[in-house]
This record gives C-alpha cells, structure tokens and sequence, in this order.
C-alpha cells in the first residue's frame, strides 16, 4: 500500500510568515473599543496587512463580537493564551415549545418572556436532531402573539414531539424586502431595527461557493443596509438573512495565522446548528494557514473549519461542546497537519473529513466522547492518501473511525489507541467502520492500532467492520482492505468482520468473520 504524508517541518516549510524563518515580524496592538462590533481590531488588522504583514497582538481580556473578524494576507492575530477571549454577541431571545405540536399548526404554546416579540417578527422554530442537520429549523412570521402562545402566518409543516425538546427564537433573523443583485453594495431587509452599523450577516443565494453569502452592515437607513463588500450572490426577496458570523474568517488569503486565544460561544442550550459557514474559526481558499494554541469552547457551529485551500497546520488546538463538528476540513484541502489536538463533547464528529482531501493528516490528537464518530467522512469522494496515526479516540457517540467510500483511497489508519465507542447504541458501530456508503471503499489499511471494549458495559462490539452498502439505488462495495497487526481486546460480537473477497486480514488469534451475505445495520 502506497500513501504520502506531510510532515510537521514541510509544513512550516510552506507557511511563511509565522511559520518560516522569514524573520521577527512586525507587531501592532489594538486600541480597543467595547462599543464597536469588532472592538476596533479590524482596522489594526486592515492597517498591518497594508504594511506589509505582521502580528496583530490582542491584549488579554474578553472581547464581545458583534461581527466577524477578516484575517488579511501576511497577517497573524496573537493573543495572550487563556486570558485573550473572543467571545460571540449575546444570544437571541428563546422560550422552550410546551408540549408536543402537529404538523400543519399554526399556534405553539411556549414556555418564556415573549415581551419582546411582535407581530411581523421572523422567528424560528427548531428542535434538537442530529448536529450534522438543520434540525427542521425555519423561518416563520408571527401573526400575533400573547403571553403563552405565538400565532403564525403560515402553518408550521413538521411535528414537534415533546421529546424534541423544541424551541423558538427571535431576534437574529429578517427576510430581504427585495431582490438583491450580485455585485449590489446594498440590500433591503424587512426588520432593519435589529442590526446596528458593523454588525454581521449572512443569507443564501445562487452563485458562490455554496450558495451562502456573509457581509457586514456598512451603514443602515431605513429598511436599506450598506454592506462592507460586493454581494457575490443573487438572492430572491423573502430570503432569511440571519445576524450571525464566525469569530474570524478569511477567502482567498495567503499566509494567514491565528495563535494563543480562546474563542467563546455560550453555554446552554444551543442555537440552531450554523454548520461550517459559520465556524468560529473559518477559512475558504487560503493557503499557508498556521493556526496554534487555540481554544474554541460552546460555539453554535463548527469549532474549526478549513475549506477549499492548501498547506494548513493546527496544532496544540482544543474544540469542546461545540454544536457542530470540532474539526472539519474540506472541499479540496490539501496538504495539512492536524496534530496535538483535542476534540472534547462536541455535537457532531471530533473531525470530520468533507470531500477531496489529500494528504490531511491527524496525529496525536484526543477525540473524546463526541456525539458523531470521533473521526468520520474519511473516504469521502476524493478524500486520497490522509494518515490518521497515534491518536486516541474514545467513548464517543458513533464509531470511532467512519469511512464512508473511497475507491482508491491509499488512506491508512495505524497505531491509534480506538476504544469504547458507539456510546449512542451499544452496538451499532464499531471501532473502525469501512462503509461503502457515498461509495466503493477500497485500499484502506488499518494496521497496528489497539482497538477494545473495556467498559463494563461494553458499546463497542465490534473492532473493525466492513460493509457494503448502496447509493442513489446503485450498490457500493466494501473491498481490497488490508487488515495487520492491530491487538483487539474486548469485542463481544468480533474483532473483525469482514466482507470483500479481496480484503487482506492478517491478525492471527482475532476473532474474523467473514459472513456470506452481510445483513445492513
């Protein structure tokens, strides 16, 4: 088997700024201002990228963002460790569904101050579901409201059951009044009380990078909003547009850093799930990015999402009770280290790959009790030549390694310590799943891990499992793996089960079944 890996050095090698031996770099502190949505730290930013690049150093303290920050080419934003936090605008209002609601209502009895609604408002009804889902998350109008009931103008279209535990929120969503043309520098919304000069927002439309646009509100008048920068997508009237963003962002930059600071969300229940778009750290097409030391604790979205760039290190980075994944590259990345990790008790994947990844490797990090798999999505179409080696991954919700597809993968799992996983239903997941789910799931080698069930309880049934599977009606297989030298420990059901004909099991003294025709799970 054949596999290329990154290391650590060439890496660095590749960053520049912060990452190379370019040099002491310059270094500017902001003059911080708590009125400002961005604290007054973008024009520092703005000013060291047009010198040339440097450091932007943040001094310790909690800053508030009402709006993201833009990280411009040559430039690192520093903090000082834990003291330094980036912490989100306060959350909007919410008050929990009372009881169980049909499809096709319009009236929800809800528990909560609804003071500040008011008919006209947009509101949004959502419950808890899978952290990788909107979670039937929409947009309502409320029609009328009174001190235990909202009315809406439409029928809510699904169920609430009271074990949904249902909410409703308000106060960070309108619609656009009008249609807004690609390239405008300025969009009519129906709500604009609800957005102040500098803050941030975000809303859908055809024409970029998945069909999502963020800008921030230059200057409001009336029912009119200036934006910072172009529209880079058209967007109908009646489109949600949500007052939210990332902590720190960038498109299409080079040479990017983000080191010693924490970023904060808030504790509690969550708001609907922001997916990657809106991770609090979140880069599209960049290359050279060195990120360090960075802690991202009760974000309403992804901890870390890297898409679409190449030649990337996270290092020394924690992500925990994050609603979404905690680590999440894709769309094409290429060439990244993530290593010394930790991924704690986040709603969805402790890493998750999302398509096209080549040489994304994962070293010596923790994933740990996650809801999702500790690491999934490996195999997604295009992922190629990725090395997961010496982690631990533990206890979390879903297996611990899930491969779903990859015809000519070359990716290789070895010497990682997988153990105790599938905490959501004893049983349904194994230690390492190589599923043909998206795909045919081909050239895997695990090898040399430590994979057990040591719970008294056990969860994790089974240590390694192929399976084939199906997709868009056309069967996928499960095929020409290789299986070595890994010790099993534990595992009721088995430690390997086993279904392409070509797969190459070499674990003497493991129990391997090898089953005719496997039944889906």
């Amino acid at each position: 088997m054949r596999y290329a890996t990154l290391a650590v050095g060439a890496v660095l090698g590749v960053l520049g700024g912060r990452g190379s031996a370019a040099g002491p770099q310059p270094v500017a502190t902001p003059a911080i201002d708590a009125n400002l949505p961005d604290c007054g730290i973008q024009k520092t930013i703005d000013v060291v990228a047009a010198a040339g690049g440097g450091v932007v150093r943040l001094p310790a303290g909690r800053f508030v963002l009402r709006r993201y920050l833009y990280l411009r080419s040559g430039v690192t934003l520093e903090g000082r460790g834990a003291a330094t936090v980036l912490r989100l605008g306060g959350p909007e209002h919410r008050a929990a569904v009372a009881g169980a609601v049909a499809s096709g209502s319009r009236r929800i009895a809800v528990t909560g101050d609804l003071r500040s609604l008011r008919p006209g408002d947009i509101v949004h009804v959502w419950r808890n579901g899978p952290a990788t889902h909107q979670a039937h998350l929409k947009a309502m109008t409320v029609a009328a409201v009174d001190r235990r009931a909202i009315t809406f103008t439409e029928p809510y279209p699904y169920k609430l059951p009271a074990a949904s535990k249902a909410h409703v929120s308000w106060g960070k969503v309108t619609r656009l009044a009008a249609d807004a043309a690609k390239g405008a520098r300025s969009v009519r919304v129906e709500h604009a009380r609800l957005l102040r000069p500098g803050e941030a927002l975000f809303f859908s439309g055809k024409g970029d990078m998945w069909n999502h646009h963020f800008n921030v509100a230059a200057a409001v008048n009336g029912d009119t909003l200036a934006l910072d920068r172009p529209l880079t997508v058209n967007a109908k009237k009646g489109v949600p547009v949500y007052l939210g963003h990332c902590a720190i962002t960038a498109d299409g930059e080079k040479h990017v850093g983000v080191e010693d600071l924490a970023v904060e969300g808030w504790a509690g229940p969550p708001p609907p799930w922001g997916g990657f778009r809106l991770a609090a750290i979140h880069t599209v097409r960049c290359s050279g990015i060195a990120i360090r030391s960075v802690t991202v604790r009760n974000w309403p979205a992804d901890g870390f999402s890297i898409q679409a760039g190449k030649d990337l290190l996270v290092t020394g980075c924690t992500a925990s009770g994050c609603r979404g994944h905690g680590f999440h590259p894709g769309t094409g990345f290429t060439n990244a280290e993530f290593t010394k990790l930790r991924s704690i008790g986040n709603g969805g994947d402790g890493l998750y790959y999302c398509w096209h990844n080549v040489n994304v490797n994962v070293r010596d990090c923790l994933l740990r009790g996650n809801a999702g798999h500790g690491i999934g999505g490996l195999g997604n179409p295009g992922d190629r030549k990725n090395l997961i080696e010496r982690n631990t991954i533990e206890r979390n919700g879903r297996a611990g390694i899930a491969v779903n597809g990859g015809k000519v993968s070359e990716n290789v799992i070895r010497r990682n310590v997988i153990r105790d996983n599938s905490a959501e239903k004893p049983g349904k997941y194994p230690g390492v799943w190589l599923h043909a789910a998206a795909e045919d799931a081909r050239a895997f080698t695990v090898e040399h891990n430590t994979i057990a069930s040591t719970l008294d309880k056990p969860t994790q049934w089974v240590g390694v499992r192929e399976q084939n599977g199906s997709y868009r009606g056309k069967p996928t297989t499960a095929d020409e793996n290789v299986i070595r030298g890994n010790t099993f420990r534990g595992h009721k059901e088995a430690d390997v089960v086993a279904v392409g004909p070509k797969t190459v099991v070499d674990q003497p003294g493991a129990k391997v079944v090898r089953p005719a025709s496997p039944a889906p799970r």
